[in-house]
């Protein structure tokens, strides 16, 4: 038997995990995509607070965390290939007595690839599952519920307000090309023709995922030599050693909860 057992059930853990997802600091990632044929280089800042905690002991084995809301800035930068819009002017030829054939140059005009900033701000709603996870380090032992996936994800207003964004900024970068003003409303049609809303959820998704996960929520911190009695003017701290600390989820007593089990030794 351990010598020490912790237990808290799902309506105090309802407290105390949503407190402590909300007092996490901000957190930052990036990487690169696709939006559709377009590709992008992403960097996204954000924060989680709120959350519904259902315990499912093992064999699920998950703090699943419902209802949680991620406040997100997202910064992409779209490279557009507009070489689909090259076109060169026909060429005429005349024939001009005692001069013979003459022939007008030929003149193509070709447009450049360009980076189209996009920076978005909005939120989302999720539900996140996370495992327990106990380590001993420097001298300290740690129990963190470390996020280890993303069942649901509630994407919809936030893509459509994205996808305008998008919109909003690739039709301001073409206004400034060269040239490209009576070409305008193809260009627009044909990127927009590939890039849908099926793709910006297809893009929110896994940043969304990369962004939460591995994150580590602390539920449990002390150090392994444990302060028992302070010291007093004659006499020297009482300290006992914490030889090993187990975190897991049990429901064998017909109620779901979270066991912190310790093992001590003078």
């Amino acid at each position: 038997m351990p010598d020490i057992v912790a237990a808290i059930d799902e309506t105090a853990a309802n407290v105390i995990v949503p407190r402590t997802i909300s007092a996490l600091p901000a957190t930052s990632r990036s990487g690169m995509a696709s939006l559709g044929p377009v590709s992008l280089s992403w960097s996204a800042t954000g924060v989680l607070s709120g959350g519904i905690v259902d315990l499912i002991p093992p064999p699920v084995d998950v703090i699943r965390v419902g209802s949680l809301r991620v406040d997100y800035t997202l910064n992409l930068t779209l490279s557009l290939d507009l070489s689909f819009l090259n076109f060169c002017l026909p060429q005429v030829c005349v024939t001009i007595p005692f001069i013979g054939r003459v022939c007008t140059p030929r003149i193509c005009i070709t447009f450049p690839k360009i980076s189209v900033p996009v920076s978005h701000s909005s939120s989302i709603t999720a539900a996140m599952d996370l495992r327990l996870a106990t380590t001993l380090n420097a001298g300290v032992w740690e129990v963190n519920a470390v996020i280890v996936g993303v069942p649901t994800l509630v994407l919809g207003p936030a893509a459509t307000a994205l996808l305008a964004a998008v919109g909003a900024a690739v039709t301001t970068a073409l206004l400034v090309v060269p040239f490209i003003g009576p070409l305008l409303a193809l260009a627009s049609s044909i990127i927009f023709g590939t890039i849908t809303l099926a793709n910006i959820l297809g893009l929110l998704g896994p940043i969304v995922t990369a962004f939460v996960a591995g994150l580590r929520v602390p539920i449990y911190q002390q150090p392994q030599m444990f302060e028992v009695l302070p010291p007093a003017p004659l006499d020297p701290a009482v300290l006992v050693r914490l030889d090993s600390v187990i975190a897991a989820l049990d429901g064998s007593a017909g109620e779901d909860e979270l066991v912190i089990s310790v093992d001590i030794s003078p």
